[in-house]
């Protein structure tokens, strides 16, 4: 029994521990939304798919069609300017991208810490009914002890028989 209880005890320990890896955890990603939260909040109007999408169609033309050179020089200008302005938007874009991680990753620890909350819960329930069984156990043994130290007074002793009988 007790080394059933030790090794609930050290699971226990364990699943605490991370929890509060965790909870540390989505702490820092919700500092770092809260300082994304300027940046992205300054450049919501900012639109990247449209350049993305320029970039394809344009790219595919090149790759797919014959054109005269001169043709084929325009459109690979065309082809820089969206690189460039792409890359004005780069930095949205990412900040955009980082801002969704922490937010699936704030949302997966919060779901591990409930799943482990829960098993904490079983592991503290079954624990509970170790102690109170151990507690039976106990109690009966010292019942049993004071039992046997009241019988053990209750005997006299030959020393104590051969007094009384002298007197």
């Amino acid at each position: 029994m007790d080394s059933k209880i030790e090794e609930l005890e050290k699971k226990k320990g364990e699943l605490i521990e991370r929890i509060r890896y965790l909870n540390r955890k989505i702490k820092y990603k919700k500092y770092e939304q809260k300082a994304l939260e300027p940046f992205l909040e300054q450049t919501k109007e900012v639109q990247v798919i449209p350049f993305r999408k320029q970039k394809r169609a344009l790219e595919f033309r090149i790759a797919t069609a014959a054109y005269t050179p001169k043709m084929e020089k325009e459109l690979i200008k065309q082809l820089k300017k969206v690189d460039a302005e792409l890359d004005k938007v780069k930095e949205v874009e990412r900040a955009r991208r980082r801002a969704r991680f922490l937010e699936q990753d704030v949302m997966d620890g919060e779901t591990e810490i409930v799943r482990i909350e829960e098993l904490l819960k079983g592991i503290r329930d079954e624990l509970r009914k170790l102690y109170d069984k151990m507690k039976v156990v106990k109690s009966a043994e010292r019942k049993e002890a004071q039992a046997a130290a009241r019988a053990e007074e209750d005997l006299v002793a030959l020393g104590d028989l051969a007094m009384i009988e002298r007197e």
